[in-house]
């Protein structure tokens, strides 16, 4: 098999709706870490990190300080 063969052809991708769905995730991520009790602040500079979202959730449902949890998360 070439290699034309083995993969399909790429389709162009529309940057704008690359933008809209990254910017739909970031704002599902920082509902998420403001119903954990995140300021906006917070959440914002968590989503900004790329912090872990579940292991964050675990940190606080065990209990773990919003502050503490804040810096291992980031």
């Amino acid at each position: 098999m070439t290699t034309s063969e083995q993969q399909p052809p790429r389709e162009e991708i529309d940057v704008e709706e690359i933008d809209v769905g990254e910017s739909r995730v970031a704002r599902w991520r920082f509902d998420q870490f403001r119903s954990l009790g995140f300021g906006d602040e917070q959440a914002w500079l968590l989503v900004s990190s790329d912090a872990d979202l579940h292991d964050t959730r675990s940190l606080v449902a065990a209990g773990c300080p919003l502050d503490f949890a804040l810096k291992i998360a980031v």
